[in-house]
């Protein structure tokens, strides 16, 4: 990794600081007439923008280190907030309302376990990809198409472990259906967000990656380095 990179640890802080916010509101639901949605999802579009930048500024390989980052970071949250919540229940009303939130805090962490890596995975996958094959161009069929399938795979990977107990199935498919829309919907109106974000950022680091003959091997993002860059 070039050591001259100077966005590249924001973004990552961001993502990361994102993510745990969207652990702590997963159980908050607002509804809006028939719809239920969650809290988490409201805040979870930029955490998907911010990761499409990191792909499709500095590679692959890069963005998924990115996201190994924030799975560890927000195991390490999850773990201590669940454990703080088991510990002296009765000690006060402040301790018992965490314990009522939080005792069975662990269901997010193996959610996120499972659905962090799947849903970041395929869109780093779909950003890299398909860059290379539109030549760079077209930037706002991958970020769109991106999204669509990020925001299934994490919604359907995690919320069935993460909020099974809490609501019952109709109102689970409820939320799902209805966050998935939204956060597609949201995704789409910070589109010229993104459009702008990747150029600045792209002019302040004076790359933008290509990830030829990259391995898509999420396990291997350490190993030697055979991208090239513009």
């Amino acid at each position: 990794m070039r050591s001259d990179l100077k966005l590249y640890g924001l973004f990552v802080g961001l993502n990361v600081t994102i993510m745990v916010t969207c652990d702590t509101l997963v159980y908050k639901v607002y509804e809006i007439g028939d719809f239920k949605i969650t809290a988490s999802g409201i805040v979870f579009s930029f955490c998907f923008l911010f990761s499409t930048l990191l792909t499709e500024v500095y590679g692959y390989r890069l963005a998924v280190r990115s996201i190994w980052i924030m799975v560890f970071c927000q195991s390490l949250y999850v773990i201590l907030l669940n454990i703080n919540a088991l510990i002296q229940i009765n000690n006060n009303e402040i301790s018992k309302h965490y314990y009522g939130l939080y005792y069975d805090f662990w269901r997010v962490m193996i959610g996120s376990w499972l659905s962090v890596p799947i849903s970041y995975f395929i869109n780093g996958f779909i950003i890299s990809k398909m860059k290379v094959i539109f030549s760079g161009q077209w930037f706002f069929v991958r970020y769109v198409l991106g999204s669509m399938c990020t925001q299934a795979a994490l919604l359907l990977t995690s919320y069935p472990i993460s909020l099974s107990g809490k609501y019952s199935f109709d109102e689970l498919v409820n939320i799902i259906s209805t966050t998935w829309s939204y956060k597609v919907v949201i995704s789409i109106l910070l589109l010229p967000l993104a459009i702008y974000l990747v150029g600045l950022v792209k002019r302040v680091e004076k790359i933008n990656h290509f990830d030829f003959k990259t391995s898509y091997n999420p396990f291997n993002v350490y190993g030697a380095k055979k991208d090239k860059e513009d």
